[in-house]
C-alpha cells in the first residue's frame, strides 16, 4: 500500500519554526550546537543532499545537533540506502515509512508522520518517503520530544525508538559524524548510560563492575561511556568535574548535582547524582536501594553542579 502525500495549506510549513519556538521558550540557557563541521566519516557515508538536509533541519531546533539527526536516519535506512519494505513506499511491519522511518497510521508505529509533517521543499505537498520533507518532519518530533524531556537529547532519542540499544547507538554514530564542540553529544551518552542502569542495585564502592553502583560509581562510569574520566568520590568529582554550575536554573542533562551536610563547605560533600532534565536525576541513593530517578529537591543538602567536559 502506498501512503498518502498531505497537501499543505498556505500556513503549514511554519508547524517546525513554531515547534523551535516553543523550545526556545522552555529550554532557556539550553546551548543549541549544530554539532560542528562533519567529520570525514561523515562526508565519505552520508549523501550530500541528506547532509545538507540534516544540518539545515537540526539549525531549526535549539539544543538538536544535527549528527544526531544524521545518526538517526543512518540507523533506520542507511540515509534512504536501505532496500526494504516502506523506505520508498508502502509501509515496514510497524506501519513506519520513508527514509526516516516514521509512522504513518497504518500500523504500531503510529501516525508520527502525519502530526508533524514538514512540506520541505514547498511543492505543497508532504511525503514521508521524500528526504526533503521526511528529515524536517523527523526534526519536528524530536523537538518536541526534547521540550517534553526538559532538554534531554537521550529521553528524546528514545522516544524516537524506545530501545536503550538505539539510544546508544544514535549516539555513537552521531559522536563519529561531527567534530569542533562535542560536549552535547557526551552528555548525552553519559545520560544514556545513567538510564540503562536503572534498577541496578546500590553497594558502597560499587562501580558496575560487580553488577551494583554506589552514588559516584555511577556517574563516574556514566561519563566514563562518554570518554571521560572521574575520580569515584563524590566530593573529588565536585572539585575537579569541570565547570561548576551555581544556578540551578541554568542545570542541563549530563550535569552533576551535589549533597552535602553543610552546603556552606564542600568538604562535606557525600552524594551526587546525574540530572536529566524537569528537575530530576538519576542516582545511586544508598545501602538496600536501587539505581532510580527522583527529584533533586527531595534530598537536603544541595550545595551546586558541575558539568564535565564543560
Amino acid at each position: 500500500m502506498k501512503a498518502r502525500t498531505v497537501a499543505l495549506a498556505s500556513g503549514g510549513a511554519a508547524a517546525l519554526p513554531l515547534v523551535a519556538l516553543l523550545v526556545l521558550a522552555t529550554l532557556a540557557g539550553t546551548v543549541g550546537l549544530g554539532g560542528g563541521s562533519p567529520s570525514s566519516q561523515a562526508t565519505q557515508d552520508i549523501p550530500p543532499d541528506y547532509l545538507s538536509l540534516y544540518q539545515a533541519a537540526a539549525d531549526t531546533c535549539l539544543g538538536l545537533p544535527w549528527p544526531v539527526l544524521a545518526a538517526i536516519g543512518k540507523v533506520e535506512t542507511n540515509h534512504g540506502r536501505l532496500r526494504a519494505p516502506g523506505v520508498t513506499e508502502g509501509a515496514n511491519f510497524a506501519g513506519a515509512a520513508g527514509p526516516m522511518q516514521m509512522g504513518i497510521g497504518v500500523g504500531a508505529a503510529g501516525d508520527a508522520f502525519w502530526r508533524f509533517a514538514i512540506d520541505g521543499n514547498a511543492d505543497g505537498n508532504a511525503s514521508p518517503y521524500d528526504p526533503a520533507d521526511a528529515i524536517p518532519s523527523a526534526a519536528a518530533y524530536l523537538c518536541k520530544a526534547l521540550r517534553d524531556h526538559g532538554g534531554d537529547l537521550a529521553g528524546a532519542i528514545f522516544a524516537y525508538n524506545h530501545a536503550q540499544w538505539y539510544v546508544a547507538k544514535v549516539l555513537q554514530i552521531a559522536q563519529s559524524y561531527g567534530t569542533g564542540e562535542a560536549t552535547p553529544l557526551a552528555a548525552a551518552r553519559a545520560v544514556a548510560f545513567a538510564y540503562a542502569q536503572l534498577g541496578t542495585p546500590y553497594q558502597w564502592g560499587g562501580d558496575g563492575e560487580n553488577g551494583t553502583f554506589d552514588c559516584s560509581g555511577l556517574t563516574m562510569a556514566a561519563w566514563a561511556a562518554a570518554g571521560v574520566t572521574l575520580p569515584h568520590n563524590s566530593a573529588a568529582q565536585y572539585a575537579s568535574a569541570g565547570l561548576h554550575i551555581p544556578d540551578r536554573s541554568q542545570l542541563l542533562p549530563g550535569d552533576l548535582v551535589y549533597f552535602a551536610h553543610n552546603v556552606a563547605d564542600p568538604a562535606t560533600i557525600h552524594h551526587v547524582g546525574i540530572y536529566i532534565g524537569g528537575g530530576q536525576m538519576i542516582e545511586a541513593p544508598h545501602r538496600g536501594a536501587v539505581v532510580r530517578i527522583d527529584s533533586i529537591l527531595r534530598r537536603p543538602g544541595y550545595i551546586g553542579a558541575t558539568r564535565p567536559n564543560g
